[in-house]
C-alpha cells in the first residue's frame, strides 16, 4: 500500500462508521443505479464503501478500452475487498496516480470539514492518463464525489467515475478541481508544493544517486550510512511514487520535477 492510500485510509477510519447501523439495501440500491447507469453512458462507475473497505466497479465500453474487461463482455462488474479500485489503479500513469492521490487526500479532507447536507454537493475532477488495452496512455476524465453519508452525516459511499473526454490533445497536468454543483462555481487545486514534499530530502538525494547509476552499497558509501537504510528509503520512494521499481521512480520523480 502506497503512503497516500494509507492518508486516506486514515480519513475513512476517522469516520468510525463501526459505530452506526448503516442500511446494506441503500448500498444495494445505489449499486444497481449506477449498473443501469453505465448501460446507457458507457463509461465506468465505481462505489467505495467506507465502512467495508470494499468497492464495486460497473463499466460499459470503456472497460475494454481500458483493458480491465478482457473478456469483452457489454458489461462489467466486479467487487474487490479493497477501497481502491486496483485494476484501474495499476494502469494508470505513476505520475497522475499520485497527483489523483493528492487531490481525493485534499477533497476529502475538504468534504469532512462540511456539514452533512453540504457533503454531497460537491466533486473532484480530474483529467487522468490510463493505458488503454493496446498499452499506449490515453485521456480519462475522473471525478469523485460522496454518494450517500451515513446516518451521523460520516463519509460513507463514495462514487467515482470514468469517461472519455472531449479531447484528447495533451495537458499540463491532471487539472485538478473542486466543484460545488449547487452554485456551479469551481476551485482549481495546487498541488505542485504539496508534491514537492512527498519525498524527504534524503530520498531525493539517494533517488539521484540511482540516476546516476549508483546501486545501494555505492550509496551508503557516499552517504554514510548503513545498506539497510538505503534499503529502507528505496522501498519508501517505491510507495510514495506507487511505481514498481527504481527505474520507473526516477522517471516519475523527473516528470513531477523532484529531481
Amino acid at each position: 500500500m502506497d503512503v497516500l492510500r494509507k492518508e486516506l485510509n486514515s480519513i475513512y477510519a476517522s469516520q468510525n462508521l463501526g459505530a452506526e447501523q448503516l442500511d446494506n439495501t441503500i448500498l444495494q440500491d445505489c449499486i444497481r443505479r449506477i449498473t443501469d447507469s453505465v448501460s446507457v453512458t458507457d463509461g465506468c462507475m465505481i462505489i467505495t464503501d467506507a465502512s467495508a473497505d470494499k468497492c464495486y466497479i460497473s463499466g460499459g465500453t470503456l472497460t475494454r478500452l481500458i483493458g480491465i474487461n478482457e473478456a469483452g463482455t457489454s458489461t462489467y462488474f466486479i467487487t474487490a475487498n479493497t477501497s481502491d479500485e486496483d485494476d484501474i489503479y495499476q494502469r494508470m500513469h505513476p505520475v497522475d496516480l499520485v497527483e489523483k492521490r493528492m487531490l481525493e487526500y485534499e477533497f476529502f479532507k475538504f468534504i469532512d470539514s462540511l456539514p452533512p447536507d453540504d457533503k454531497p454537493h460537491h466533486k473532484a475532477t480530474c483529467i487522468i492518463r490510463i493505458k488503454d488495452h493496446e498499452g499506449k496512455y490515453i485521456s480519462i476524465f475522473n471525478s469523485t464525489r460522496i454518494l450517500r453519508t451515513s446516518p451521523a452525516g460520516k463519509i460513507w459511499l463514495i462514487l467515482c467515475t470514468y469517461s472519455l473526454p472531449s479531447s484528447q490533445e495533451p495537458i499540463n497536468g491532471i487539472q485538478p478541481k473542486i466543484i460545488d454543483e449547487r452554485t456551479g462555481t469551481y476551485t482549481d487545486i495546487c498541488l505542485s508544493g504539496k508534491r514537492k514534499h512527498i519525498l524527504t530530502e534524503r530520498e531525493k538525494q539517494i533517488l539521484s544517486l540511482i540516476r546516476e547509476g549508483y546501486a545501494s552499497k555505492n550509496i551508503a558509501c557516499e552517504l554514510d550510512i548503513s545498506i539497510h537504510t538505503v534499503n529502507r528509503h528505496r522501498q519508501n520512494i517505491l510507495e510514495k511514487l506507487s511505481v514498481g521499481n527504481s527505474l520507473e521512480a526516477v522517471k516519475a520523480a523527473m516528470e513531477m520535477k523532484l529531481l
